[in-house]
């Protein structure tokens, strides 16, 4: 059977419920009836900061309605994974950008890759440093009435929108802190540490983000030190601090009983590319084996600190503008 086409609406969604099993079968996480009424208004066009009852009458058929959210939102989700580096609907550093995304993807199925990219420095842009904005509300309306049937057009106007990153604007996320997905913060730096592409201590497999933040959610960064623990020296201040931060995470599937992550790394009897794609350097792992972890937590949170800001450089598009050279 040849695919349908990727401006035709899903015709299997013929409910919210249906809508909701549909998404959910992408390993992305679900979403509330409440989020699924906003974005069916999104991808209709209509105001999605309102009620659904004040923006659809009881006489309108949603059936078309909720066949091209579906299709439009499996577009969204593949444009977060795939070019904006977002693995899981709870890693989203602002959720709110979710309907307007659907729009912008029912509008345009099929954008060109370099719109694409552009529509990613501008989500990653807005979710960092667009943060002033008193009235979400009007912002999201403002935003909606920017898409339009141009595609390039449309992702220039909301970068206008959202301005020009402020020198060293990366500084307020560079600190790891995360001690959950709350925060903006700790979602960019959940994005940061999984764009190292984790990989299995036992096996050296590359983790796959989705499901495991299906089974486990936040609790899939694991705490490498529960609490200080004996053997293991730590300072006070601030090495006990940093028990509580992403240097003393690892995102990684709970093992069984007896078997600890930090056991497998201090032992170090692990394929090569596993240190790195857990922000391990050579100097931290030196210190765990001898027994140091506030050394360990401070080589470690340097690395992340390291990656963190260049991911964030280059998920804002900041080192394509300075490759560019400019017009004399």
């Amino acid at each position: 059977m040849a695919p349908t086409p990727p401006w035709q609406p899903d015709a299997s969604c013929q409910s919210l419920e249906a809508l909701s099993e549909h998404l959910a079968t992408r390993d992305f996480g679900r979403l509330e009836d409440e989020a699924l009424l906003s974005l069916l208004l999104a991808v209709s066009g209509r105001d999605f900061t309102r009620d659904f009852r004040e923006e659809f009458g009881a006489e309108d058929d949603w059936t078309q309605a909720l066949g091209q959210t579906a299709r439009a939102v499996r577009h969204a989700i593949e444009f977060l994974r795939q070019d904006a580096a977002i693995a899981h609907l709870s890693l989203l550093p602002r959720p709110d950008v979710l309907p307007l995304l659907s729009r912008f993807f029912h509008l345009h199925p099929q954008p060109p890759a370099a719109v694409r990219a552009r529509l990613s420095h501008w989500l990653w842009q807005r979710a960092l440093f667009d943060t002033e904005r008193l009235f979400p509300d009007d912002e999201a309306r403002a935003s909606l009435a920017l898409l339009t049937g141009d595609a390039d057009a449309t992702v220039r106007a909301l970068l206008a929108r959202v301005g020009p990153p402020p020198e060293r604007g990366w500084e307020r996320y560079s600190q790891p802190g995360m001690a959950g997905l709350a925060s903006v913060a700790d979602r960019v730096e959940a994005n940061a540490l999984l764009a190292l592409h984790p990989r299995h201590l036992l096996t050296g497999a590359v983790l796959e983000p989705g499901p495991l933040l299906e089974a486990q959610g936040a609790v899939a960064f694991l705490p490498l030190f529960p609490t200080s623990p004996p053997g293991l020296s730590t300072s006070s201040g601030s090495g006990d601090s940093m028990l509580l931060t992403l240097a003393n995470q690892l995102f990684h599937p709970v093992l069984a009983p007896g078997v600890t992550l930090l056991g497998l790394v201090r032992r170090g009897a692990l394929p090569p590319a596993v240190f790195p794609s857990h922000a391990l350097p050579p100097e931290a792992l030196v210190a765990l084996r001898q027994g140091d972890a506030s050394s360990f937590l401070a080589h470690r949170r340097d690395a992340l600190v390291a990656h963190i800001r260049g991911f964030i450089r280059t998920r804002t598009g900041a080192d394509a503008q300075e490759a560019t050279p400019t017009a004399e």
